[in-house]
Parts: structure tokens; sequence; C-alpha cells
């Protein structure tokens, strides 16, 4: 099994599609205050992800990479505001302290000492996965509680079709810097890391929400 095999196998036992919240916000079943809560604590995740791919730029080997990588910062750092509307738009805290799982997750998806390949890898299954998981929820929301396409639902819409193009982005940039002396078993392990910190940051949410 290649590195592409194992990373696929890795986003399969972390699909968050599957998480109990992410089934009920499918379905219609989160009150309000679950979409408020969510909200609050994803942002976390959304400012962690900007401040990974600013870290990948910082490592970049060389000047393409550089460009690639800086262009995609910015670009998640102007994605941050989309979120606070996403927010707004459910009351959500945006001075929301994180659960525990949340910084955790956060901490996962932008850990300053990782290495450029490694958060690379990170990024990629991040993104890779963001595609299906923005359109999930966008449908929902605009199906079960009352959003109306490109009301609130920008930061859904965008990365259901830019996460597409970051992962392609990513995933060349990672081959260009495999070699035989990459330790594929850790790259692996962080793909891992960053999914389950993903699912563990739901695991919170679902938990306080349901009190």
């Amino acid at each position: 099994m290649d590195l592409w095999q194992r990373l696929d196998a890795a986003a399969g036992r972390w699909n968050v599609l599957q998480h109990p919240f992410y089934t009920r916000w499918s379905n219609g079943d989160l009150r309000p205050s679950e979409l408020s809560f969510y909200a609050g604590q994803y942002a976390h995740a959304v400012r962690a992800l900007a401040g990974a791919t600013r870290h990948a730029a910082s490592l970049a080997p060389n000047a393409a990479a550089a460009a690639e990588l800086e262009s995609h910062a910015a670009e998640e750092e102007s994605h941050i505001g989309l979120w606070e509307r996403f927010g707004e738009s459910v009351d959500a805290d945006e001075n929301a302290t994180p659960l525990d799982e949340t910084a955790s997750c956060a901490s996962a998806w932008c850990d300053p000492e990782r290495g450029y390949l490694p958060t690379l890898v990170a990024l990629y299954a991040i993104e890779s996965a963001q595609p299906a998981i923005s359109e999930t929820k966008r449908i929902g929301l605009v199906e079960h509680y009352g959003f109306e396409a490109g009301d609130g639902t920008e930061y859904f819409d965008l990365h259901a079709v830019r996460d597409v193009d970051h992962a392609a982005s990513g995933r060349e940039l990672i081959q260009a810097g495999l070699d035989s002396a990459v330790d594929a078993d850790a790259l692996v392990a962080e793909a891992e890391r960053v999914l389950e910190a993903n699912w563990r940051l739901l695991d919170g949410v679902e938990r306080e929400g349901q009190r």
C-alpha cells in the first residue's frame, strides 16, 4: 500500500460525515443553540487551518512552493471572515472559549514544531475531506435551517470548490518532496492526528450541545 492509499484509509477511518453531530446536521435535528455553539468552537479550527498554511509557506524549500503556499495562506486567512459571517447568522459567540477537544484540534492542526512535509500532509488530510463535508453542511443549512444559498453559507460554498484545488496542489507539493529517506509512517501518523482531532472536536460539541 503506497502513501496515498494509506492516507485515503486514514480518511475513511475518521470520516466526520459519519459522526453523530454531522449526521444530525444532515437530518435537520440540531437545535439552533447547537449550531451556534458549534460555530463558536469550529472558529478555532478555521483559524488554525490558516495558521498551518502560513507555517507551511514559511518552511517552503523554494520560491515557487513559497509563492503557492503564500497565496494559499492569504486565501485561508480571508476565509476567517466568511466563517465569522456564518457565526453571526447563528448567533455564535465569536470569542467562545475552546473546549479541551477544540483546543487540542487547533493545536494538532497548527503545530509550529511540525516540519514542512508533515505540515503539507496534515493540510492535505484536512483539505481533501473538506469538499464533501462543506457540501453536506451547506445542503443541510439550506434544506433544514432556513438558510438561503449564499446568505451565511459562503464559507461552505467556497470550500466545497476551492479545497478540491488546494488538495490537488498539496498532493503535487508532497509528491515533489518524497524520496527514499522520507518516513511514510510518520507522515501517515500526522494525517491520523489531525483527522482524529477533528472527530474529537465534534465529540466535545456533541456532548456540550446535549446539555
